[in-house]
């Protein structure tokens, strides 16, 4: 099953570079703005965060019941298989142009949002088992960025079909729902496997309902905090390069051809980084930190430049993706018993900055070009106070465990 949810990560990875390629051809049929393209795609992306973590919720329950999320990972299919149907047919089939066309993307995208929230909670949970270093995390990175990274070559691909990426994402997402449905495999509960590694003592507290609250956690709220920013300067910075294309070309082909381009190029670098270098730079903590911070001030500082633009694309993707799944490995691991909803929330903050970013970005191309370069540079200079706080709370907070460890040892 755990090959089946990286899957359904790369699904979810080709359809965000799928949406972002079809921004310029969207304004143009639909006789869109880049303002008014953004309020549809922000729908979902808000529907998305709320049910997170109402998915979040479930999914604990069923940890702390010990039953198998088999069950839930075919209904989650099901549902994103029919958002995706749903929306490749109204771009296919249908006129709807102005108004009309902002109002039915809402209700494709607001299924979309329902059943796709669930998959990176899932993933997470499931890979985390028995990880406690949290590498094993990375691989829903990769598989997004796999995604992310085929779409463009598939713009490439000499078939005939009209929205063939879009189709062939469709079918891949039945496949997997078909490998999902024949999976007999029984999920082992991560609550079993927390239980055996707990002091005797510690047990007594299982059945104490634990209140999760935001806010009462200062080292998740930094983290959430984190994801929101990393997130929205992310999307702002992908939302905006298809309409800077389209003004600087004047032609929609030539922009999803240049989109596509530095997309891949983002993807390739994040992909590179995840695979070669979190895994050695993550085991220190202080030269990861230190590596992400140069890679994102030097492309942050290029790209408001408007030079180099692919060494700013490769080096800015380097940072946001190894950023994200550091935080989350913390997150997860520093909770105890809500490890799905900690998950959720932390996702929760990358889908908030995802549904924010695509409006800042088109509220700020309004003003014009040098309004949305300088949000960068701010951007850039909050995500780094966060990763600093993110860093010293997660510290203080693993000398605190380990001082609590040592006392129920001790007696």
């Amino acid at each position: 099953m755990q090959g089946v949810l990286i899957l359904s990560c790369w699904i979810l990875g080709a359809l965000q570079a799928a949406t972002l390629i079809l921004i310029p051809e969207m304004m143009l049929r639909g006789q869109l703005s880049a303002l008014q393209l953004a309020i549809p795609l922000s729908i979902g992306t808000f529907v998305f965060m709320y049910c997170s973590g109402q998915w979040g919720k479930i999914l604990d329950k069923r940890l702390v019941a010990n039953k198998p999320l088999t069950i839930i990972i075919r209904w989650v299919l099901v549902g994103f298989l029919a958002s995706q149907l749903t929306f490749v047919s109204l771009l296919q089939f249908t006129s709807f142009y102005g108004v009309a066309l902002v109002i039915t993307l809402c209700s494709s995208r607001l299924l979309h949002g329902i059943f796709c929230s669930a998959i990176i909670p899932i993933t997470q949970i499931t890979l985390s088992r028995s990880d406690s270093k949290g590498e094993k995390l990375v691989w829903s990175s990769i598989a997004i960025n796999v995604g992310r990274i085929t779409v463009p070559l598939l713009t490439f691909v000499p078939v005939q079909i009209h929205y063939f990426s879009l189709w062939f994402i469709a079918t891949i997402t039945f496949l997997a729902l078909c490998v999902a449905c024949l999976n007999k495999e029984k999920n082992v509960s991560v609550s079993k496997q927390l239980d055996s590694v707990k002091p005797n003592k510690a047990k007594s507290n299982k059945d104490k309902p634990e209140l999760f609250t935001l806010f009462n956690n200062p080292l998740l709220l930094s983290i959430c905090i984190s994801a929101l920013l990393i997130s929205l300067f992310s999307s702002q910075l992908q939302f905006s390069l298809g309409p800077l294309f389209l003004v600087k070309f004047a032609n929609a082909a030539l922009a999803s051809e240049v989109t596509a381009t530095l997309l891949f190029a983002s993807s390739a670098s994040a992909l590179t980084s995840l695979f070669i270098l979190y895994r050695p730079l993550s085991r220190y903590p202080k030269v990861f930190l230190l590596v992400i911070a140069v890679s994102l001030i030097i492309g942050s500082t290029l790209f408001i430049m408007q030079q180099h633009l692919i060494i700013a694309v490769v080096l800015l993707s380097a940072a946001l993706s190894m950023g994200p799944v550091w935080y989350t490995a913390i997150a997860i691991h520093a909770s105890e018993h809500n490890k799905a909803r900690a998950s959720a929330s932390v996702s929760q903050g990358h889908t908030l900055g995802n549904a924010c970013g695509g409006l800042v970005g088109g509220g700020l191309l309004v003003f014009g070009q040098s309004f949305l370069l300088l949000s960068f540079g701010l951007f850039t200079t909050l995500i780094l106070i966060a990763w600093g706080i993110v860093f010293y709370s997660s510290y203080n907070n693993s000398q605190a465990n380990n001082s609590r460890l040592l006392k129920i040892n001790n007696t």
